[in-house]
């Protein structure tokens, strides 16, 4: 038995080689776990933030879907004075309506010109001496009779004319939009809200996407895809602006002195570009910080 004890002592050495391969072994499949379950993790990660872009897409996509829907559905009817006596009423449907609204703009900014306020009443002639007797005559009464139904179509009294009158440049344009807006509110706020909830849209996941880009260590490649990010989120800010027609995009710029929190989106994502100075009313409305209209000269060169 003692030799026998002696001959298994003999393999003390190996035995405890085996052991410590035996608890290498398991030391190293631990590692491979955790490396997997790494991998598992940083995999699991890209998909989902592959699957928010998805999302994005798709919710972007169908937000710009609805807001061209949302044009086409535009109805109402507009009225003015065909002469002195007949008043004339124009259906205005879809992006016809902003076609017409460059005139109904301009309709207000001629009334604010007259040179005095007149308020409005049915031309009712007495007699022959009350009836205009040559062409001049009856233009310069039709002209009157068309200045006073544009002061009570669009609701324009005499304090609101005289305040008015007195605006220059920015300050004339947004009144002049306020008065024309207050007539079609119902018409067109939903229009714009929804223009402006696509952009606030878009902006807050280019932050979203912006904010973990941040967490990339290298700043060279950190800085890269950041830019990167700017550049794709700006093109689907262009998605909305290559689906709007000029006249659209006078409206959008005229409602945006209204609305600073929409003027701010239009001014980061450029969405004005295509729109002309000479598409505005005026020149002189040409004036907002961050929006700088070319000429068609400039824009087609």
């Amino acid at each position: 038995m003692t030799d026998r004890g002696a001959f298994g002592d003999k393999f003390g050495f190996i035995n405890s080689l085996f052991s410590g391969l035996a608890l290498a072994g398991i030391i190293y499949s631990i590692f491979l776990q955790q490396k997997e379950l790494s991998l598992q993790r940083t995999e699991l990660k890209e998909t989902k933030e592959e699957f928010k872009d998805q999302n994005f897409q798709t919710t972007f996509f169908n937000l710009l879907k609805s807001q061209h829907q949302i044009a086409i559905d535009i109805s109402t009817s507009i009225f003015d004075l065909k002469s002195y006596d007949k008043r004339n009423s124009r259906e205005a449907k879809g992006r016809d309506f902003f076609n017409q609204s460059r005139f109904e703009l301009q309709r207000i900014d001629n009334a604010l010109s007259n040179p005095k306020f007149i308020e409005h009443r049915v031309w009712n002639p007495q007699g022959p001496e009350d009836e205009p007797h040559s062409e001049e005559e009856e233009e310069s009464l039709t002209k009157w009779r068309k200045t006073s139904f544009t002061f009570k179509y669009y609701k324009i009294d005499s304090e609101l004319w005289e305040s008015s009158s007195k605006l220059k440049g920015l300050e004339r344009a947004e009144r002049l939009y306020a008065i024309f807006f207050n007539k079609f509110h119902f018409v067109i706020g939903h229009y714009f809200r929804h223009i402006y909830h696509i952009l606030l849209f878009v902006e807050r996941t280019e932050n979203e996407r912006i904010e973990r880009l941040k967490l990339i260590k290298n700043q060279r490649e950190r800085n890269k895809e950041i830019e990167k990010a700017k550049a794709e989120f700006k093109q689907y800010a262009e998605f909305i602006q290559a689906q709007m027609s000029i006249p659209e995009l006078f409206l959008l710029f005229y409602n945006s002195l209204s609305f600073p929190k929409l003027q701010r989106l239009l001014i980061k994502f450029n969405t004005l570009e295509n729109l002309t100075i000479e598409d505005l009313l005026s020149e002189e409305h040409n004036e907002i910080e961050g929006i700088n209209l070319k000429s068609r000269k400039e824009l087609f060169k």
